[in-house]
């Protein structure tokens, strides 16, 4: 099955990279050297956090010499506390040079955060839902450079220490039953493809996106077990319809090895199946589809509809239609910079009920 899987994103993204082939930009449109700065109060709500407050800091630059058609890079500290107590905080890059054929992203995150973890498995029950927090380091890191028109290869590095100090009495976690449930520490490394056609990296109206990563996390690498993670992002973007963009998405995400929960494939959150509490339901492999209609309203005012279905299972063979969980909702977007970056706040409905997001940039 994930044999099939590969092949038929290798051959359609090789198929839609040569099908397409940008315009080089002409020598006289070389641009002065632009930069950004800009800082955003942050508040917000959400099931896990309750009420947050904080700020977050945008860097946007272009150096001395890009061509109109250059993506900007992005440099972006995050600072939140909620009412709960907690602390998120977190460093982001998004690097692009010699023109888009170099592009690095990297993170750094600290975390002490809430969570809720229902068990394992895609009808665990609303009565197994148990609270508990993490105190988490995340590191990644991941560069690729353009080899074909369209086609980036690299590779990608990920790094998590986690501790649990506060868990739920006598569930699940308490009682150790489920691996990673004393905390856990991951290292691993792997190779990406990525195909990206997109007319712009934050609000595409055009173009696609599609990113393969496997991802290994040995012993040898620090890991406290073996295990692997294997990552499909399809995505498509279309303008025309109407006054707005449509954006598609389908994803698919498997482990193998002794995975510990948090590495599980999940569905739930603020990106993934809007709707449902992060990490909702969560096994071995997730198959997600989602659609946003996005649509300009006045100003600088924005809004969106949007659907999603998804499923988890321990094999995705075992799956059945009948088994896909689905949520939607919708919400406005304001639009903070010419780049095109925006704010989002959703309301979003599902089988478990309401909930409201907040967040810098699209899901998709």
């Amino acid at each position: 099955m994930r044999t099939l899987v590969l092949s038929l994103f290798l051959a359609g993204s090789f198929s839609a990279a040569f099908a397409q082939i940008p315009d080089q930009p002409p020598a006289d449109s070389l641009a002065k050297r632009q930069t950004r700065f800009n800082i955003y109060p942050v508040a917000y709500y959400t099931p896990e956090t309750q009420f947050a407050f904080g700020t977050k800091i945008i860097h946007v630059r272009k150096p001395k010499g890009s061509y109109d058609t250059d993506r900007p890079s992005t440099f972006s500290p995050t600072l939140v506390y909620t009412t709960r107590k907690q602390i998120l905080t977190a460093f982001t890059t998004d690097i692009w040079r010699k023109h888009n054929r170099l592009h690095f992203q990297g993170v750094v995150e600290y975390n002490d955060y809430p969570y809720f973890f229902f068990g394992v498995g895609n009808d665990t029950p609303e009565e197994a839902k148990e609270a508990y927090t993490s105190r988490t380091l995340n590191v990644s890191a991941q560069l690729e450079r353009r080899i074909f028109d369209m086609v980036y290869l690299g590779a990608r590095y990920e790094f998590k220490y986690e501790t649990l100090p506060k868990v739920a009495p006598e569930g699940q976690l308490a009682r150790q039953e489920i691996l990673g449930s004393e905390g856990f520490t991951a290292s691993g490394v792997g190779p990406m493809l990525l195909i990206d056609s997109r007319n712009n990296i934050f609000t595409p109206s055009r173009g696609h996106y599609h990113q393969l990563s496997v991802v290994y996390f040995p012993k040898f690498l620090s890991s406290e077990t073996n295990f692997s993670r294997y990552k499909f992002d399809l995505r498509k973007y279309f303008s025309g319809i109407g006054p707005g963009v449509l954006a598609v998405q389908g994803m698919a995400t498997f482990t193998h090895g002794d995975t510990p929960f948090q590495f599980l494939s999940p569905i739930g959150g603020v990106n993934v199946m809007r709707g449902l509490l992060e990490g909702r339901f969560r096994d071995e492999d997730a198959l997600v589809a989602q659609v946003d209609y996005r649509f300009p309203l006045f100003w600088k005012i924005g809004g969106a509809v949007f659907g999603g279905a998804g499923q988890v299972n321990q094999r995705l063979d075992k799956s059945r239609f009948s088994d896909f969980h689905t949520a939607g909702g919708g919400g406005l977007r304001y639009k903070l910079n010419n780049e095109g970056m925006v704010v989002r706040g959703d309301v979003a409905f599902s089988q478990e009920g309401m909930y409201l997001y907040f967040a810098f940039s699209e899901a998709f």
